[in-house]
């Protein structure tokens, strides 16, 4: 592992999850990996991104807290341009998923003419948008956003015109305002087993790869990675986004949605060592860690363990 290669950033915000908390994981997963002194991106010089608060976050039901999301994820977007122009690869902890949008951004900004392939390991498909949101919450909604879609086909929802239109900036998102910035044909999903019947017909109509847990049962966790790869040979680079949830849920339930069924800490092992050493990697992500829900095992102990396996 070149530990050289990173620069690490943390994205302190959860304004995009339906629970508190997930803002408080990048701290935890820091002073975790300072307690067992490993030798990590280095965790003492790391860039520190975090929104200013909103008081009304049901003024937009079906893009709860848009409007600071929208505000602060330009930001983040310009964090990752100015991290790449450096020659590094943002290693970045996250709080809630919704950040995906703006971390990739970022990549497809400073690498505007290249084609962006991005490795989704997650309990969830996160491809819905307002006019489909069962719930609201932008943590579900930053793949639809990065593919610029809003698939209001199977809208269900009537957004609120300013709702509409802050959506409509997260899609065109960073300086170049280009969109897509990723085509569906260059997602892979690993560990999908929990969507909504929109996020189904998005996947099938739109030939998204996706491994289940019986897919990887019947595989094997090796030729699901080489799978993957290939999948994603025609890209030129590819960003890795690692949501916690993946994990099956009797490893920790430190986080917004656990799931059953997920991925062993072996298998996680497995693809984040193989993933986090491609060379053409322009990102790298672990999302979702919410201290606030930890019980008997916290999820960012679970993770620094894991972190520490892989750069070993």
């Amino acid at each position: 592992m070149r530990n050289e290669r990173f620069k690490l950033i943390t994205v302190e915000s959860d304004f995009g999850a339906g629970k508190q908390g997930a803002a408080l994981g990048p701290q935890a997963l820091i002073e975790e990996l300072r307690t067992l002194q490993l030798e990590q991106p280095d965790i003492y010089n790391y860039t520190k991104l975090t929104p200013k608060p909103i008081h009304d976050p049901e003024n937009t039901p079906h893009g709860k807290n848009i409007e600071v999301i929208s505000a602060f994820q330009q930001k983040v977007c310009d964090q990752i341009v100015d991290t790449l122009k450096t020659g590094k690869i943002p290693f970045i902890l996250s709080g809630d998923h919704s950040s995906a949008n703006a971390l990739i951004s970022g990549v497809k900004d400073y690498f505007a003419n290249h084609r962006i392939g991005v490795i989704w390991i997650d309990a969830h498909a996160d491809l819905h948008s307002p006019y489909t949101t069962p719930s609201g919450n932008i943590h579900g909604m930053p793949l639809a956003a990065l593919t610029g879609q809003d698939h209001r086909e199977m809208a269900k929802n009537e957004p609120k015109e300013i709702t509409k239109k802050l959506w409509n900036d997260l899609k065109k998102l960073g300086r170049r305002n280009i969109t897509p910035k990723v085509l569906p044909e260059d997602i892979v999903f690993i560990g999908l087993r929990s969507t909504e019947a929109e996020e189904e017909k998005i996947i099938k109509k739109d030939f998204i790869k996706a491994y289940r847990p019986d897919d990887i049962k019947q595989l094997g966790i090796e030729t699901v990675a080489k799978q993957t790869i290939q999948q994603l040979n025609n890209c030129d680079f590819i960003y890795v986004s690692f949501d916690v949830d993946s994990l099956d849920s009797n490893i920790s339930v430190g986080t917004g949605t656990p799931v059953e069924d997920g991925l062993t800490e072996e298998q996680a092992v497995y693809l984040l060592k193989t993933f986090i050493n491609l060379d053409n990697l322009a990102g790298f992500e672990i999302t979702e860690i919410n201290p606030v829900l930890d019980e008997k095992n916290p999820m960012h102990k679970v993770i620094a363990s894991l972190l520490s396996r892989i750069f070993a």
